[in-house]
């Protein structure tokens, strides 16, 4: 586990949850295009096979990439802080201090990939999790861009702060991080007051269920 700043021993890894029927459906259209290609090329007659058969593997290497993309993410949860980010070349890992997470904010939400705006369904950068999630954690931390420092606690950022991970493991890894609140400072009862809220299902699609997430509309007051 590589955390930016010193936060004490490794407690647990976690990577988010990967949905087979999604990686079905991706890995899927590719070959779909090539099959359906040939398909009008024999029986209708139609010009255009090469184009559809490279137009098929060119979606089907996409999709690869984008799996491997989006199924990268983990979160390391550690004695003083976390750490969240993806194992891929040249991606941004967030650590932080528990002391800089908003105690109300953290949260376990179910059908996370409503999430995602339709219709083209992109999985932003910012969030960690794959598509055809379920189960999701998420709490607000400092800014994503600022740099983290040892001897002064960020505050909690609306918006440029959120963190989403997907993951099966939502409801222990938020009761990790409000035991972590505890070491840092915070009061038990602060730390623990959003457990009340269990497991909330989403209410709608992109923009709008993106806004009922703590933290991540930047009109919400911490």
């Amino acid at each position: 586990m590589t955390a930016q700043l010193p936060l004490g021993p490794p407690i647990s890894r976690h990577r988010t949850s990967i949905s087979f029927l999604h990686v079905l459906l991706q890995l899927s259209i590719g070959p779909a295009v090539v099959i359906g290609s040939i398909a009008s090329a024999i029986l209708l007659e139609r010009p255009g096979l090469a184009v559809g058969i490279v137009g098929g593997v060119l979606l089907l290497a996409i999709a690869i990439l984008g799996l491997l993309w989006s199924g990268s993410a983990f979160l390391d949860l550690h004695q003083d802080g976390l750490v969240v980010g993806r194992r891929w070349p040249g991606a941004r890992r967030r650590a932080m201090w528990y002391s800089e997470i908003h105690p109300a904010s953290v949260r376990v939400f179910s059908d996370i990939d409503s999430l995602r705006s339709p219709p083209s369904r992109v999985i932003s950068g910012n969030w960690h999790f794959a598509g055809g999630a379920d189960l999701a954690v998420t709490f607000l931390g400092p800014d994503r861009d600022s740099l983290p420092s040892r001897v002064q606690a960020r505050p909690p950022a609306p918006g440029r702060g959120i963190v989403v991970f997907g993951s099966r493991d939502a409801e222990h890894i938020a009761g990790q991080i409000r035991a972590g609140l505890e070491r840092g400072g915070c009061p038990p009862h602060l730390a623990r007051w959003s457990a009340q809220f269990g497991v909330t299902p989403t209410t709608a699609f992109g923009l709008i269920a993106q806004s009922e997430i703590p933290g991540m509309d930047v009109d919400w007051a911490p």
